[in-house]
């Protein structure tokens, strides 16, 4: 399989040192090798346990063509945690994880219009429901087909997806990858109301199999948007955020559910920068029926780092949903070095139950401190220390008990990214 990968790269660098294309070629790569200090990540560590350190490493190299008509992007992506296979590579060893993280084509089919069709990322304003998840070791993306329609002012992406695990003769075949749709259609558009404020919209229909012997599908549909203000020129800045679940969130469960956010960033000067904000996704009454639900389903192809804070206690939302207020600061002390503190407070949208026992509403603290060094334009390191001051609640919420002992639960890594760039053509005139 690497040699196959290896084949691959020396033909496209030959490909695009030898083209006469009239456009431009852009070869850069990116070495993450991120180290994490482990005692309570996700949820509080019982004392029995040991921490963990863990050392993973992402690498992509990434191709890049742009032309008048044409572009293509591939992306090769190597995920691994160190030690996961045997340094001697065997011939038997087949573990590993080399792939395709993107490989699309889009052609330009008249002014403002492009149809764009292959394996690509997907990230909508912040990443509520859609996003290329940078923290994540291997990212997200999805196999699509989209027509875009871009002018000043106004972006349009209709999208649709079909996945199959093999190239079946006849749809008989119950489709489980995890977490992933049978079918996906979107329609996004962004619209500029004025300079410096955006209204994005988004309607979201997700297509599930219902079982191994019912292979019809039930849809979860999503749909809202975000309003963004953002302008250098003013200090303020504002992100409101509202979306509205129905369908199914399984087979058997009618879903009625919405999410509601609120973000404001206010520049003090150029050192120094607030934030405040809430988050509130809506739960289920311990007194609802098993077949409905009003706790709203957070998008799996969304990021859980970016909200409700690194530790991730919460990137599974509890039954009773969830309400977060956060606060927190950017620090700038040089072009180079910077850090965001942020403080976030968790607790139950709803009263919930887990048996018998009652859940107090508070489920939770969480305090992050992030140092970010820029060394180059190529090369950065960041460092965090996150702790969480778990209750009562959280743990329930876990464990299903509160009298388990645990540590203090905390989380730190180190990651140095660097991205190089490897090769880059001028873009060819053609001469008349």
């Amino acid at each position: 399989m690497r040699k196959v990968y290896a084949l691959a790269v020396i033909v496209l660098l030959l490909l695009f040192s030898f083209s006469e294309s009239y456009g431009q070629t852009i070869i850069d790569a990116e070495f993450r090798p991120r180290s994490e200090y482990r005692s309570g990540f996700n949820q509080p560590l019982p004392d029995a346990l040991k921490s963990a350190l863990v050392n993973m490493q992402r690498t992509r190299l990434n191709f890049n063509y742009k032309g008048g008509v044409v572009s293509a992007r591939l992306v090769l992506q190597d995920s691994r945690i160190f030690g996961e296979t045997d340094t001697k590579q065997p011939t038997t060893a087949t573990t590993g994880s080399i792939g395709v993280y993107e490989a699309w084509s889009e052609l330009l089919l008249f002014s403002g219009t492009s149809f764009k069709i292959g394996r690509q990322g997907l990230q909508f304003e912040d990443g509520r429901l859609f996003s290329l998840s940078p923290w994540s070791n291997t990212g997200n993306s999805h196999d699509l087909a989209q027509i875009r329609y871009f002018a000043p002012g106004l972006d349009v992406q209709l999208g649709y997806a079909n996945n199959n695990q093999k190239a079946y003769n006849a749809d008989t075949s119950f489709y489980n990858v995890s977490k992933m749709y049978k079918e996906l259609a979107f329609l996004h558009l962004t619209k500029a109301i004025v300079k410096g404020l955006d209204l994005s919209l988004l309607a979201v229909d997700e297509g599930f199999m219902k079982s191994k012997t019912n292979l019809d599908l039930y849809h979860r549909y999503t749909t809202g948007g975000t309003l963004q203000l953002k302008n250098d020129k003013m200090p303020l800045g504002l992100l409101v955020t509202g979306y509205y679940q129905f369908g199914k969130s399984a087979p058997t469960v009618d879903l009625d559910a919405y999410l509601l956010a609120l973000k404001a960033t206010y520049t003090i000067n150029d050192k120094i920068a607030g934030l405040i904000g809430a988050d509130y996704y809506s739960g289920s009454a311990s007194t609802l029926a098993v077949t409905e639900t009003n706790t709203f389903n957070k998008l799996p192809y969304s990021t859980n780092h970016s909200f409700n804070g690194y530790m991730e206690y919460w990137g599974t939302l509890p039954k009773g949903g969830l309400i977060n207020y956060f606060g927190g600061v950017n620090l700038k002390f040089s072009k180079k070095l910077s850090s965001d503190i942020t403080c976030y407070a968790f607790s139950l949208a709803k009263d919930m139950k887990v048996g018998t026992s009652e859940v107090q509403k508070n489920i939770g603290s969480e305090l992050d401190v992030v140092l970010n060094y820029k060394f180059s334009a190529e090369a950065a390191v960041q460092f965090a220390w996150c702790g969480y001051l778990a209750t009562d609640g959280t743990k329930i919420l876990k464990y299903k008990s509160a009298a388990i002992d645990s540590k203090f639960p905390q989380y730190a890594f180190l990651m140095l990214t660097i991205k190089p760039q490897l090769y880059k053509t001028p873009v060819v005139i053609e001469n008349k």
